[in-house]
């Protein structure tokens, strides 16, 4: 079964034995080397429960991304015409959505982060507090 595993990886690139493209290459095999060993000692609970996890995220992000996509539609106007901003957003992420939901997924990360960035950057500064009275001296 390991033999099945390293054959099942993709080569890593050609680089001179000396590079930092070697170094680092030679440091992440080590790495998977030992979570592997790890993972065969603790009897595979480490790695599963990390899989378990990844698969939790991506099967919630591809359900966050389907409501997302079906507010859009239920939010839009009830006659838009067919240049209407709204609607042809709504077209695009439809048509994302049958043709790549992996991609639909990414594209709605990317501008949730775009979003919150705005949101972050729009937010009033905050005035300082005006520094307290010295009292004046009398010259």
């Amino acid at each position: 079964e390991p033999g099945s595993r390293q054959a099942a990886r993709p080569a890593a690139p050609h680089a001179a034995p000396g590079s930092p493209l070697a170094q680092l290459n030679r440091e992440l095999a080590a790495r998977v080397r030992a979570e592997e060993d790890s993972a065969r000692s603790d009897g595979g609970a480490s790695l599963s429960g990390l899989k378990s996890v990844r698969q939790f995220g991506e099967v919630w992000s591809r359900i966050a991304a389907e409501q997302q996509v079906l507010q859009a539609q239920h939010r839009g106007p009830e006659n838009a015409g067919p240049l209407n901003s709204h609607k042809l957003m709504v077209r695009s992420l439809s048509l994302m959505r049958s043709l790549s939901p992996d991609y639909l997924r990414r594209f709605l990360a990317q501008m949730d982060a775009l979003l919150w960035l705005e949101q972050a950057n729009a937010r009033p500064a905050r005035v300082p507090a005006k520094p307290a009275r010295t009292p004046r001296s009398k010259s």
